[in-house]
């Protein structure tokens, strides 16, 4: 089926990606190959109501020379046990109006990788399906021109993971609270370590977000200040403490932003705790001066790290988590997460935190 961009079908968009990708690319041209990121593909549920799964992931052309290349075609096979299933198709102006030609291969690690390789296409591909049949794999099939008109045919095949999470996690905050954005699923972050991140607002005993109604004051929402603490057990590798709050509710000030990050993303004072096991939590946007834990420093469930604050990219004091599988979120996979205390991880799901 010929189609355009639709919840049915793959949506395109930029990527970044890892070298250790978990992906087995099929015998083909080898000065060119697809490559994903995520470097693994978790399984995770879009709508449990309608028994829909998805899962998002970026697809990147990857080249030993740079060279342009002119996008034809993009072909999904999704596979159950080895039986292709569903198939979708993406061509023509569906797909040049969303390629990408400007993302950098030094986006994977920070650094130029050595020898050189180039990235002339990069995709991002959202799917929805159906929970039956389950999905096991995914087959991608891109077909494109080269400068000459030549055209190539390059394949690539990735499993879907059912994830294992090695750690027993308890919220970051005791309370009333409501998850205000949720992963990238759900619409909400779409970075690569924050695809299952979510944020939360803390609330009132009657469940009011402000105490007092029509203020812009950060310091007047119901969670302002409200205890952030360690999700698990784990040892501190990264602690700031240095960024001022955003001063008015509603808007998120670039002139707050830490000077690395001019553009957003900014995850204002933050702390990570490396859990011992390839998993790491991130909890972000604690008020400045709060953070009371500093790198190397062991720390235990439930011990308070800091407080629910403004600092950073945010448009309203909130707590941001996710768990990754490494100590930088800009350049760790996101890992899908449950909590031992709150079950509901939908955005708009109210909770109380014991």
């Amino acid at each position: 089926m010929n189609i355009g961009i639709s919840r049915r079908s793959a949506l395109i968009g930029s990527a970044a990606l890892s070298l250790a990708s978990a992906a087995k690319a099929v015998p083909g041209r080898e000065d060119m190959r697809l490559r994903i990121l995520p470097t693994r593909v978790y399984r995770s549920v879009f709508n449990a109501r309608e028994n829909m799964d998805g899962w998002v992931l970026f697809l990147i052309l990857e080249a030993v020379e740079q060279q342009p290349f002119r996008p034809i075609s993009l072909h999904i096979s999704y596979r159950a046990d080895g039986m292709v299933v569903r198939e979708d198709r993406i061509s023509g102006a569906a797909l040049n109006g969303v390629a990408r030609q400007d993302i950098s291969p030094s986006r994977l690690t920070g650094q130029t990788p050595n020898p050189p390789v180039y990235w002339p296409q990069a995709f991002r591909v959202h799917c929805y399906v159906p929970h039956e049949p389950v999905i096991s794999d995914l087959l991608f099939e891109l077909r494109l021109a080269d400068a000459k008109g030549r055209v190539h045919r390059i394949t690539l095949q990735t499993p879907i993971i059912d994830y294992e999470q090695r750690t027993a996690l308890i919220f970051p905050f005791r309370g009333p609270g409501i998850i205000s954005q949720a992963g990238v699923l759900g619409g909400g972050h779409r970075n690569r370590s924050g695809a299952f991140a979510l944020d939360a607002i803390g609330l009132a005993a009657n469940h009011a977000p402000m105490l007092k109604a029509g203020s812009d004051r950060p310091q007047d929402y119901a969670g302002w200040g409200r205890s952030i603490i360690a999700p698990a057990d784990g040892i501190i590798v990264n602690a700031r403490n240095d960024r001022p709050d955003q001063p008015k509710d509603g808007e998120s000030n670039p002139a707050y932003y830490a000077p690395e990050y001019p553009n957003g993303g900014d995850v204002g004072n933050n702390v990570v705790i490396d859990h011992g096991n390839n998993e790491f939590s991130l909890i972000a946007h604690m008020r400045m001066g709060s953070v009371r834990v500093r790198p190397g420093e062991r720390v235990t469930q439930g011990q308070q790290l800091g407080e629910l604050g403004n600092s950073g990219d945010t448009s309203g004091p909130h707590v941001h988590y996710q768990l990754q599988n490494g100590p930088r979120w800009e350049y760790a996979d996101g890992l899908p997460m449950r909590f031992t205390n709150v079950s509901g991880l939908a955005r708009g799901s109210y909770f109380d935190a014991s």
